[in-house]
C-alpha cells in the first residue's frame, strides 16, 4: 500500500437497495396510447417575475425568436427566465406524438443554458465531498508512489487520460474476485467518439457510467447514471464553457429520467477534479482538489459513482418496485432499460393505496433549473396486466412559496363538466422530511438570504461569471409535489371535426367558469396543450388541465399583478402590456382560449395535422431584429394583436391565413369572438383611469357577461355545423 493520504469525511448515505434479479419476470403489456397528435407546450418552468434583461447571444436569441412563433418547437413563455427546455418540443410521448428531437447545436443549447443557470450555481461546496465513504482500495505502489499517480500522461490529452484510467484506476475499482457474477452491470465507458442514443441534442461526453447487460456496444441516455467532462487544461476548471458542457450531458439525463431528484456527474480539467450535484434548483459545485494529493478522495468518489444505490444517485425515493419477488426497491430507470420486461413501478397514496405507472412518459420536461414537470399513465396497482391506462400521475417541483395545483383541484366537484376529477395530491416525504430542495436535495447547505438576480453578463470563451461561491446564490427553493387525476385525456388536436373542436372548447370554457364563479381561481395558462378532449362516452367533450400557474382571487391583492405568466403565444393584449391594475382576471384567460382557437385555424388543418406551409406572415408577430429584450417582445405580439382586433383587418389580413375549411366553418365564429374582444378594451380604453377604482360588483358583472357572451358565440358555431 502507498503512503498516500486520507480524509476524514461524514457519509450521509440513505438506504442500500436489494439486489437485482438475474431472471427477470414476464413482461408486461403495453399502455393503451391515443391515436393522436398533439401540438408542443413549450412553457417556462420558472416561477419568478418578467425580466426586461435583453438577450445578447444571437444564437439563443434565433433560437427562441423561432420558438415563439414556429409551432414544431411552440410557443415561449413567461415569466422570467426562458430555459432550454424552450428548444425542446413536448406532446404525448407515445409513437404518433412523440416530438422529434431538437438536435440544438452546442452554441445555442450553451447560450439557453447560460441563461437558464445565471445566479443559480454554487462553486466551491466542500461537503459535497462528505458523501463519499473513504474508499477500502489498496492501491498498489506502482500505481501511486505517494506523490503522484503513476503513469498521469504529460501532455493531458483526453485519449491518453482515458487510456491511464482504465489501466490503472478502473481495475482498482471492480467487485473482489470472490463476489459472485450478475447478469448486468455498472462500468465506465469513454464515450468520447460515441453520440449517445435517445437523446434531445447530438452530444457524447467524455466518461461515464451506464448500466448495461451483455454485449451491447451502444450506449442510450436512458442507460447513464453518473457523466464526467475532461478537459488537458487545468485552466479550464470553473469557466462558464466548461459547466456548460457538462449542463447539456445533465440536460439529456434529466430529460429521459425525469423522476431524478438531482444528477451527479463531475469534471478532470488536467488534474484538476470536482464533483457537481445539479438539481430543479441549480448547481452546486463542490472545492477542487488534485487527484495526485488527494488519491483517495480521487478513489472514493470514482468508486461511489460505480457503486452508488439509486437513492445516492438522485433517484426519486418515493417512487418504488419489485424487481427481486416481492422486496420494494427505490425505482431505478437505468435497470428497467436494459431489462424491460420487469413490473413497472408504483407510487402510494393516500391509506397506502398503490398506483402502477407506466414507465414511458405522457408529458416530460428536457431542462435543468424548473419545475421538471412529468406525466405517467397509471392504473390500479393489482389491475390486469391488459387492463387500460385510466389516471394520470403527474410530479412536479412547485416553487416553494406557490400553492400546489393539487389545492386548487381538491375543491372541484366530482363530475364538473371541462374539469379534471381529483384523486390525491401530496408534497412528497422520505424518511419523514420534506422532499424539497434545501433539505432533501442539499441538505441544507447555506445560501445567501439575499436574490442578487441581475442582468446575465457576455458568455465568452474564457468567462467565468457562473463562478459564485454559495454565500453569493441565493436558493430558489423547490418542493416535490405529486398528483394523481382522471381521466387520461387525448390532445385538442386529435378532434375529429371543428364541431368536436368547438364543443370541446365550450366544455374547457365551462369548467374555466365554475372555478371563478365557485371557487374564486384563475388558471392564468390557457394554451393549446392544456385543453384535453373527453374519452368516448364521457360525459363532456374537453377540459382544462394545468393549473400551475392558477390564483385564488380571493386571497389576491392588486400588488399580485406586476408580472406575467402564460404560455407566450396566447397571452392577452393587456398582459402582454402590462397594464393590468388588478391581478389576473377570467378576462385575459377568455382571450386566450381565443387565440387558442386562431391558432389551429392558421397553423393547422380540419384534421388537426400541422399545415406543411403555414402563412409566414400571421397575427402571432415576432420582432425582426435578432437582439430583443422581452419587453420589446411583448410589445410587438400586443400591438399586432391590437392592430388585428379591427373587423377589417381582421376580414382582409387574417382571415386569409386560415387553413380552407377553417375559413369556411371557423371564420364567423372568430369574428364575433374577435368582436367581444375589441368592445371591452373599447371600454376599457374609454374609461382609463376611472377603471382602476371600479367596483367588484361592476367589475363581477362584465366578467359574467363575458362568460355568457362567449359561450353563446361556441354554442351558435356549434349548431351551425353538422
Amino acid at each position: 500500500m502507498s503512503p498516500v493520504t486520507t480524509r476524514s469525511q461524514n457519509r450521509r448515505r440513505q438506504e442500500l437497495d436489494p439486489p437485482a434479479p438475474v431472471h427477470p419476470p414476464p413482461p408486461t403489456t403495453p399502455p393503451n396510447v391515443p391515436h393522436s397528435r398533439r401540438l408542443a407546450n413549450t412553457r417556462n418552468d420558472d416561477d419568478s417575475a418578467i425580466a426586461t434583461s435583453t438577450f445578447s447571444t444571437d444564437s439563443l436569441t434565433d433560437a427562441l425568436l423561432e420558438a415563439s412563433t414556429s409551432l414544431q418547437t411552440s410557443s415561449m413563455a413567461t415569466p422570467r427566465s426562458i430555459t432550454s427546455d424552450a428548444l425542446r418540443p413536448h406532446a404525448f410521448n407515445d409513437t404518433i406524438n412523440r416530438p422529434r428531437p431538437s438536435k440544438a447545436s452546442r452554441p445555442t443549447l450553451d447560450a439557453a443554458l447560460y441563461r437558464e443557470l445565471w445566479d443559480r450555481v454554487a462553486y466551491d461546496v466542500e461537503s459535497l465531498w462528505d458523501v463519499f465513504d473513504p474508499a477500502d482500495i489498496e492501491v498498489p505502489a506502482d500505481v501511486h508512489d505517494g506523490q503522484r499517480w503513476c503513469g498521469w500522461p504529460p501532455s493531458q490529452y483526453e485519449g491518453e487520460v482515458l487510456e491511464w484510467f482504465f489501466h490503472h484506476i478502473d481495475p482498482l475499482l471492480h467487485p473482489p474476485a470472490d463476489v459472485p457474477p450478475t447478469d448486468h452491470r455498472v462500468e465506465y465507458v469513454p464515450s468520447g467518439n460515441l453520440i449517445l442514443k435517445h437523446g434531445d441534442a447530438d452530444r457524447k461526453g467524455d466518461l461515464l457510467v451506464r448500466c448495461t447487460r451483455g454485449s451491447n456496444p451502444g450506449t442510450y441516455w436512458d442507460q447513464v447514471r453518473v457523466v464526467g467532462e475532461l478537459k488537458r487544461n487545468p485552466k479550464t476548471d470553473g469557466l462558464d464553457k466548461t459547466i456548460l458542457q457538462l449542463a447539456n450531458y445533465v440536460r439529456e439525463m434529466f430529460g429521459t429520467q425525469p423522476q431524478r431528484c438531482w444528477v451527479l456527474a463531475f469534471t478532470l480539467c488536467g488534474e484538476l477534479m470536482r464533483v457537481f450535484r445539479f438539481d430543479r434548483s441549480g448547481v452546486l459545485a463542490s472545492t477542487a482538489i488534485d487527484i495526485h494529493d488527494q488519491p483517495m478522495l480521487f478513489i472514493s468518489a470514482m468508486k461511489a459513482f460505480l457503486t452508488d444505490d439509486a437513492t445516492a444517485l438522485g433517484f426519486d425515493p418515493s417512487i418504488r418496485w419489485t424487481p427481486a419477488g416481492d422486496a420494494e426497491q427505490v425505482y431505478d430507470p437505468t435497470m428497467h432499460f436494459i431489462y424491460p420486461s420487469l413490473p413497472d413501478p408504483f407510487v402510494v397514496a393516500a391509506g397506502g393505496a398503490k398506483y402502477r405507472i407506466f414507465r414511458g412518459f405522457i408529458v416530460r420536461r428536457y431542462a435543468i433549473a424548473t419545475r421538471g414537470t412529468v406525466c405517467w399513465r397509471a392504473r390500479p396497482y393489482d389491475a390486469p396486466l391488459d387492463s387500460p391506462w385510466v389516471y394520470v400521475v403527474k410530479d412536479q417541483w412547485r416553487a416553494a412559496e406557490r400553492e400546489s395545483e393539487g389545492d386548487f383541484l381538491s375543491r372541484i366537484s366530482r363530475g364538473t363538466v371541462g374539469l379534471p376529477g381529483y384523486i390525491w395530491h401530496a408534497d412528497m416525504y422520505h424518511c419523514k422530511r420534506l422532499m424539497d430542495v434545501a433539505g432533501h436535495v442539499r441538505r441544507n447547505v447555506a445560501h445567501s438570504a439575499q436574490d442578487r438576480t441581475s442582468t446575465p453578463a457576455p458568455l465568452t470563451r474564457t468567462s467565468r461569471n457562473l463562478y459564485r461561491g454559495v454565500s453569493d446564490v441565493c436558493l430558489h427553493n423547490r418542493v416535490k409535489t405529486r398528483i394523481i387525476m382522471s381521466p387520461l385525456g387525448s390532445p385538442l388536436l386529435s378532434f375529429r371535426s371543428y364541431k368536436h373542436l368547438l364543443t370541446a372548447l365550450r366544455d374547457a370554457v365551462l369548467g374555466h367558469r365554475h372555478m371563478y364563479a365557485e371557487l374564486q381561481i384563475v388558471h392564468r395558462d390557457v394554451s393549446l396543450n392544456n385543453i384535453l378532449l373527453e374519452q368516448e362516452g364521457a360525459c363532456g367533450t374537453g377540459f382544462l388541465i394545468d393549473f400551475d400557474f392558477a390564483i385564488d382571487r380571493a386571497r389576491q391583492t392588486r400588488s399580485g399583478a406586476d408580472f406575467i405568466t402564460g404560455t407566450f403565444m396566447y397571452v392577452s393584449i393587456e398582459v402582454l402590456e402590462g397594464a393590468m391594475s388588478a391581478p389576473h382576471s377570467p378576462l385575459e384567460d377568455l382571450e386566450s382560449f381565443y387565440y387558442v382557437l386562431l391558432d389551429i385555424a392558421i397553423h393547422y388543418d380540419e384534421r388537426g395535422a400541422r399545415r406543411s406551409r403555414p402563412p409566414a406572415t400571421t397575427v402571432f408577430a415576432r420582432p425582426s431584429h435578432t437582439e430583443f429584450s422581452l419587453t420589446e417582445l411583448c410589445t410587438v405580439a400586443a400591438n399586432a394583436k391590437r392592430g388585428y382586433l379591427a373587423r377589417r383587418k381582421f376580414l382582409r389580413e387574417v382571415v386569409p391565413t386560415f387553413n380552407a375549411v377553417a375559413s369556411a366553418q371557423l371564420s364567423n365564429v372568430l369574428d364575433q369572438w374577435r368582436a367581444l374582444i375589441a368592445e371591452e378594451y373599447r371600454r376599457a380604453d374609454e374609461c382609463v383611469g376611472a377603471a382602476d377604482h371600479e367596483e367588484d360588483e361592476l367589475r363581477e358583472v362584465r366578467i359574467a357577461n363575458m362568460y355568457d357572451a362567449v359561450l353563446g358565440v361556441l354554442e351558435a358555431g356549434i349548431e351551425v355545423l353538422v
